[in-house]
Formats: structure tokens, C-alpha cells, sequence
């Protein structure tokens, strides 16, 4: 039911940390709670209608909210709050504010990861481990490595200096040698670090190359001479800020015309292992979806279907165009094969995909969460304040307001 008082309401349609709870409900916002999941559309609409705002974390939710607003509206909903990364693109409002959280990961986090996929495929585990779990044991130990005694290249520093600088240091710790590329910056050293001008300089010297930002890598020219250094390394693109893949997109590009033969006395150059980040909603598909008939077929039966009905070759996976609604969307599957059947061109086996939301981890995301649920308290109070005293809707009853303007005397009543 409609709250009596003239407090905001938030309505919380997936399930938000605790601590973020008790921050909304300590700065004056009533909160309501309902699982979109499980409730029906009239539930949802019902409920939208007498709150000010929303709060969500999935993409399912976002794509229900998108089809209830655009059918039902509501002017007094205020903004809608998406307390995950990547939520915020799958909501096709234009009318109400979207508020979105920070997504940036945690530096060290992220060094923590990049320095794990290098002993990962340095040894070659993710290979091992699909051979073991198919039967096939296999002992062969030819282009496992240990990450002592090696180079690590460092690419990106300038942009995420704290994030190069930690992976410098853990690096180091595990008796690697560290080599950073600063064009542009006169940067003091961490440790036993050596800040190399020439990218040439870092592709040649590295055994293995993180990347944290790759806009020096596509736009030097010099990178072209890169190629010649490629031969057996491993590449960890760890290159963040964006979720809808256009970066490791443009990264898989440049990395197909790098290692391709410039004559035909040229070898293709074999890489050694590529680690990649994968946009989120890559990740938040569903194993099981609905065909139009309503049997459960799977993602990749869907693609198979549809390839075959259309005709369309492996080069156009990420071309595809599918419904919205009534037909089970396979166009993140396609884009997510798209890229594995490129870097099985190239003739790389060693490969990581990487989900953009693992960059991160749950202390870095609790942080994130309680300065964004702050923002929205602190934007609520400022919303309800200039619109203190404005236009009530008629249809909402208000107790309270309507007995300060009403100067009635009752006696003998009760109620």
C-alpha cells in the first residue's frame, strides 16, 4: 500500500547489500522490497506506481522495467538506481534518470588478477584441466613455464599508474623482472622497475605483456615492428572502462593483422597465450531459454538453428539481429563465439576470457555500493526538498498533507 507519510519510496526489485540498506533507510528513504523474478507484471506496475525510486542489479530486471514503463509510465517515479555494472545499457528509457553505479575495479584487485593469468597460462592449467576432465591425461610439460626468472612487459602504466605500479611490485615479489612503457611521463621507479620510452624496447625484452590500456598499443606506429617480438608470448588484456566490448574488440583486430604473414616466405607468428576481458552481459544469459514453440532448448542449440535457417558464415555471428521479447536473444552468445573463432584463427589454444565483472571483488564492489546508495540519499533529499509544497497527485491519498490544509474538527468520532 501507498506509504501515508511524505517520505521518498525506493523499490527494491533484487536483492542489495545489507550495509546499502541500512544507508537508504538512515537518510530518510522508505524502502519496499519485491522479488522481479517472481512477481507478476501487474505486481511490479502496481507497486511502480506510487514509488519514487527503483533500485535494481540484473539485466532481466532492467529489460522488465524497460517493458513496464514503456507500455505503463509513472510521474512519480524519480530516477532509477542500477547497483551493478553494465546494468544501466540494457535500459531503453529515455524519459527518467538513470542513475548508475561506479564500476571502476579495485587496482589492487585487478594486479591480483592479471598476475594469476599469467602463471595460468604460463603453465597452461585452463588446457590441462579440459584434457583431464575429457579423460585425456597428458604429461607433456613442452611450453610450461615457470613465471621466475622471466620478463613482465607493462603496457598502460601512464593511465593506471596505481594498478601498474601494484602489479610491478607483486611481480617483483615472485623474482620477475618488471618493464614498464612510459612515453610520456618521467615516472620514479617502483623497486627494481625500468621505465622504457620505445615500445619496441618492452615487446622485445618481455616474456609476458599486461596491457591496462591499449591506446598506445593501436595508435603507435611503431607497434607494427611489435610483431617480430610475438612469437610465444602471452598477452593479458586487462584493459577496463568500457562494457559493451568495443576495446577488446579493436584489440582482437589489431592482434589478427599483427601476427598474419606480411609475404608468403612469412610464417604466421604463434602467440603464446591471450588472456581477454569479456563485457558482463556477456555472462548474464541464461543456459536454458524458450524457443517460440515453448520447449527448453539451450543457447548453443538456438545458435545452430538459426545459423542454419539464415546461412550465415562465422565472420557475421556479431551481425545478427534478434528479438527483444517473445524469442530468445543469442546475439551476446555470438558475439562471445565471434571472438573465441578469431583467436582459433590466429592459432592461439591458450585462452582466458576474462568477465569484466571478476576484475573486481566483493570489498571493491561494497565501497563502490555505499558511495553510490550516499549519492542517491543525498539526490533524494534534494529532489523532495524542490518539489516540497508542488503539485500532489490526486490519485495517491496523503493523510498527513490533506489534515494541515483541511482545518476539520471531529468530536465523537473515532478513527
Amino acid at each position: 500500500m501507498p506509504s501515508v507519510d511524505l517520505r521518498p519510496t525506493m523499490l527494491i526489485l533484487d536483492d542489495l547489500p545489507q550495509s546499502c540498506k541500512d544507508i537508504l533507510s538512515e537518510g530518510g528513504i522508505q524502502l519496499e522490497f519485491l522479488d522481479a523474478h517472481k512477481a507478476s507484471y501487474a505486481e511490479i506496475q502496481l507497486r511502480m506506481s506510487y514509488c519514487n525510486l527503483i533500485a535494481i542489479r540484473t539485466r532481466k530486471t532492467a529489460e522488465i522495467i524497460s517493458y513496464l514503463l514503456s507500455y505503463w509510465p509513472t510521474s512519480r517515479l524519480h530516477a532509477i538506481a542500477c547497483f551493478e555494472a553494465g546494468v544501466a545499457s540494457a535500459l531503453t528509457i529515455k524519459h527518467i534518470p538513470i542513475l548508475a553505479l561506479d564500476s571502476t575495479p579495485s587496482p589492487y584487485a585487478v594486479s591480483e588478477l592479471c598476475l594469476s593469468l599469467t602463471i595460468i597460462l604460463s603453465r597452461q592449467l585452463l588446457t590441462r584441466s579440459r584434457q583431464a576432465h575429457g579423460g585425456v591425461w597428458n604429461k607433456d610439460h613442452t611450453h610450461c613455464h615457470e613465471v621466475r626468472n622471466k620478463t613482465l612487459g607493462l603496457l598502460g602504466v601512464e593511465s593506471n599508474q596505481v594498478c601498474g605500479h601494484q602489479t610491478g611490485i607483486l611481480a617483483q615479489a615472485m623474482g620477475m623482472r618488471v618493464v614498464a612503457h612510459t612515453p610520456r611521463l618521467h615516472m620514479m621507479t617502483h623497486g627494481r622497475t625500468t621505465n622504457v620510452k620505445d615500445l619496441t624496447t618492452v615487446s622485445q625484452q618481455a616474456d609476458f605483456m599486461v596491457i591496462l590500456d591499449d591506446q598506445d598499443l593501436l595508435e603507435n606506429p611503431a607497434s607494427v615492428q611489435v610483431r617480430r617480438s610475438l612469437e610465444g608470448q602471452i598477452l593479458i588484456h586487462a584493459s577496463v572502462g568500457d562494457d559493451d566490448g568495443q576495446r577488446t574488440k579493436k584489440f582482437l583486430s589489431w592482434l589478427e593483422k599483427a601476427v598474419e604473414p606480411k609475404d608468403e616466405k612469412d610464417l604466421p607468428i604463434r602467440l603464446g597465450g591471450v588472456a581477454i576481458v569479456v563485457p558482463t552481459s556477456d555472462f548474464d544469459e541464461e543456459q536454458t531459454v524458450l524457443s517460440p514453440s515453448g520447449a527448453g532448448v539451450t543457447q548453443e542449440e538456438a545458435l545452430a538453428e538459426e545459423m542454419y535457417d539464415e546461412g550465415y558464415s562465422t565472420e557475421d555471428y556479431a551481425c545478427f539481429k534478434t528479438g527483444r521479447y517473445g524469442r530468445a536473444s543469442t546475439a551476446v552468445q555470438k558475439r562471445r563465439l565471434a571472438w573465441r573463432d578469431q583467436l582459433r584463427r590466429l592459432g592461439v589454444e591458450n585462452v582466458v576470457l576474462v568477465p569484466q565483472h571478476s576484475l573486481g571483488t566483493m570489498e571493491s564492489y561494497l565501497v563502490n555500493a555505499q558511495k553510490f546508495a550516499h549519492k542517491i540519499t543525498s539526490l533524494s533529499k534534494e529532489v523532495m526538498q524542490a518539489q516540497k509544497g508542488a503539485f500532489v497527485d490526486p490519485t495517491v491519498p496523503h493523510y498527513h498533507l490533506q489534515r494541515q490544509q483541511q482545518d476539520v474538527r471531529l468530536s465523537g468520532m473515532a478513527y
